[in-house]
């Protein structure tokens, strides 16, 4: 019986993160906007939005030491964290020349994340479900 809900949890665990994602340390990822994981592509300049337990502190952010990656290494644009915690929000834009590849985030004392990203061109595509871009940060007060 406890063998079974061991394994019942563990299902359920596995499960519940998003797939394709993968984390280091104490970093968790509950979800992307748009949502690439599932196939939505991004351009440059479109906003991102990431879901997750903790993403640092914004002065890591503003000083490189937390960053994101997109392939071929360029930094993504205007990294904020819009909320904090319940969940940590982290918006950011997709840089001009960003590939299709990998993601890669590091959060300074947290741990790292690799997202899977589709890129396309500049042209605009028609809406997909799922696919919306997330709105611009609202501008401190």
């Amino acid at each position: 019986m406890k063998r079974s809900l061991f394994w019942a949890l563990l299902a359920m665990a596995a499960c519940s993160a998003p797939q394709g994602i993968k984390t280091t340390g104490a970093l968790r990822i509950q979800s992307v906007q748009p949502d690439v994981v599932s196939g939505c592509a991004v351009r440059a300049g479109d906003w991102m939005a990431l879901k997750g337990n903790d993403f640092g502190t914004q002065e890591d952010w503003d000083q490189g030491l937390s960053y994101a990656l997109f392939p071929p290494g360029l930094p993504a644009e205007a990294p904020e964290i819009t909320q904090a915690q319940d969940p940590a929000t982290l918006m950011f834009r997709v840089p001009h020349g960003a590939e299709s590849g990998v993601l890669r985030l590091h959060v300074a004392g947290v741990g790292e994340a690799e997202i899977p990203v589709v890129v396309q061109g500049v042209a605009p595509e028609m809406a997909v479900p799922g696919c919306e871009v997330p709105a611009p940060p609202s501008p401190p007060e």
